[in-house]
C-alpha cells in the first residue's frame, strides 16, 4: 500500500483508493504505527485530536469504512486484537 501525505492519495496494488480526509488520517495513523497496536484512545487523541464526545463507537465505524475499502477482494490488512486495539501489518 502506498500512502502519499503530500497528495492525500492512496493506492493498493496499483489500484487507487479514494477516502475521506478522516479515513486518510486515520490510516496514516494506522501506518506510521504499522506493526504496532494501537488502542481505540490514542486512535481518537491523534486522528480526532480531542476527547471525541460524540458517537462512542466511531473509532470501530471508521475502522469498517477502511477495511472495506482497502481490503476488497484482498488479503485484510487491518487486524483488531481484542482488548488492545488495532494494527495495521502489510498483507503477505
Amino acid at each position: 500500500m502506498i500512502l502519499n501525505q503530500d497528495t492525500r492519495e492512496v493506492s493498493r496494488g496499483g489500484d487507487p483508493i479514494t477516502l475521506t480526509a478522516t479515513q486518510f488520517d486515520l490510516l496514516r495513523y494506522l501506518m506510521e504505527n504499522a506493526k504496532r497496536v494501537v488502542s481505540k484512545s490514542q486512535i481518537l487523541d491523534n486522528v480526532w485530536n480531542y476527547d471525541f464526545g460524540g458517537q462512542a463507537n466511531i473509532v470501530e465505524l471508521y475502522i469498517s469504512y477502511l477495511r472495506k475499502k482497502i481490503d476488497v477482494g484482498r488479503e485484510p490488512m487491518i487486524h483488531t486484537v481484542r482488548g488492545a486495539g488495532y494494527v495495521i501489518r502489510p498483507a503477505v
